[in-house]
């Protein structure tokens, strides 16, 4: 069980997350104002894990066209699908450290250029 609140960092910003919902596969912890909901699910089955951490953001914002204000939202999943054995959690947790490190390198310049849509 994850300690109750989480707490992200955003641009700068910590905004604290307590849990606001859990069932027998997943964990949701939202801020107070309700824009940022964090979602911790665990799937097994008899030969594979999944594990997925999501953060959904929500903001009001102005369509460029119309200038008419909607609710926009934005979702980032980080998912590992793994047998059940055959891999530590220290290996496991290695490569998401690595993958980390290679999309926050110089300044997360190849976030950057991914989000810009490079492949």
């Amino acid at each position: 069980m994850l300690t109750d609140p989480q707490s992200i960092t955003v641009g700068g910003a910590t905004i604290p997350l307590p849990k606001t919902g859990s069932d027998k596969n997943s964990a949701d912890y939202t801020s107070a104002d309700g824009t940022s909901q964090l979602r911790v699910a665990q799937a097994i089955n008899s030969t594979t894990r999944r594990s997925t951490v999501s953060l959904k953001t929500n903001k009001i914002a102005a369509d460029p066209i119309t200038a008419i204000n909607s609710r926009k939202s934005s979702i980032w999943t980080i998912s590992n699908n793994s047998p059940i054995d055959g891999f530590t959690i220290t290996e496991l947790k290695d490569q998401l450290v690595g993958l980390a490190a290679l999309l926050t390198a110089t300044s997360a310049a190849l976030t950057t250029k991914i989000l810009g849509g490079e492949k």
